[in-house]
């Protein structure tokens, strides 16, 4: 029975080869190093025996690159299991046998691009937030093409529609920013620690008053929190019990009220729900939806 430490090391080895840059197995090595798993020759080449065995994805070392690289028959598949492993790498299940896996995935549905990528960095992010360590990484950044380093004071991790993001402190910048956890490499706990300031505490706890990430304390420092109240219909109405808007979510009747930075993530969430809801007020926001709305009518004339 594989063990989760087991796991831990075969999930970083197909994340680490599955960047297709042939790494090596020192590089290998010392990426797992980065995350407290250090393994001998002997523990190494059984891990790829395993993968192999258990994972049906061929590690194979070409020797003109002199790196390791992955083949496997469907993309897609692998994304699924990476994800399974993901999950299991990252909470406390441990699989009981990973030859089941066939069977397993026939029932797991994922995207072709799942969002278990950088899930593997939680549990060291966390330990960082709570020691208030200082980390370093490597992020790419989508609209520039680039990848920049950064040294970071870490002090919240956030969720949103399934992906995790960092909001962390760049002194160099004197600014907070939000990193993507599937954006990050190469990250490192350093032994620095820093102190979490009561100004910098408010501005990052300020996070649970807005829906999704665009939040921007530098821009906006003084947002103000504004009450929404939304009307939705009969058929929508038991899904949004189900799953809220925001944590400041109350119902009364076919009323929802929040208490929230509006943002236009907010916008886009009311939005998606089409004729289900009609924004009574701030009357700000209900003119924004209606332009919106507007916008969209003359699309289809």
């Amino acid at each position: 029975m594989p063990t989760k430490n087991t796991i831990r090391r075969h999930y970083l080895i197909i994340r680490r080869i599955l960047r297709n840059d042939y790494p090596s197995k020192h590089i290998l090595l010392e990426y797992m190093k980065q995350y407290d798993v250090e393994v001998g020759e002997r523990t190494f080449q059984r891990d790829l025996a395993e993968i192999r065995s258990n994972f049906d994805i061929e590690i194979i070392y070409d020797e003109k690159k002199n790196g390791y690289f992955a083949q496997t028959d469907s993309t897609l598949e692998l994304d699924k299991l990476l994800y399974f492993i993901g999950l299991a790498e990252s909470s406390d299940i441990v699989l009981s046998t990973m030859r089941d896996k066939n069977r397993l995935l026939q029932y797991l549905a994922v995207s072709p691009d799942p969002r278990a990528k950088g899930v593997e960095h939680i549990g060291w992010l966390l330990r960082a937030i709570q020691n208030q360590t200082v980390v370093r990484f490597s992020h790419y950044n989508y609209q520039s093409g680039e990848t920049k380093d950064y040294t970071v004071c870490p002090y919240l991790l956030k969720e949103f529609e399934g992906m995790w993001y960092l909001f962390a402190f760049v002194d160099k910048l004197k600014s907070f920013r939000t990193f993507g956890l599937d954006r990050i490499h190469n990250l490192i706990t350093t032994d620095d620690v820093f102190q979490r300031e009561p100004a910098l505490e408010e501005t990052a706890k300020r996070f649970d008053d807005v829906y999704g990430l665009v939040y921007e304390p530098d821009n906006n420092p003084t947002a103000p929190i504004e009450e929404v109240r939304l009307k939705v219909s009969p058929s929508m109405l038991p899904y949004l019990h189900s799953l809220p808007i925001h944590s400041s979510q109350v119902i009364e009747g076919d009323v929802i009220t929040l208490h929230l930075i509006i943002n236009p993530e907010l916008e886009n969430r009311i939005m998606g729900y089409g004729e289900h809801i009609e924004v009574l007020s701030p009357l700000s926001l209900r003119e924004s939806i209606k332009n919106r709305i507007q916008k969209m009518l003359s699309n289809y004339k």
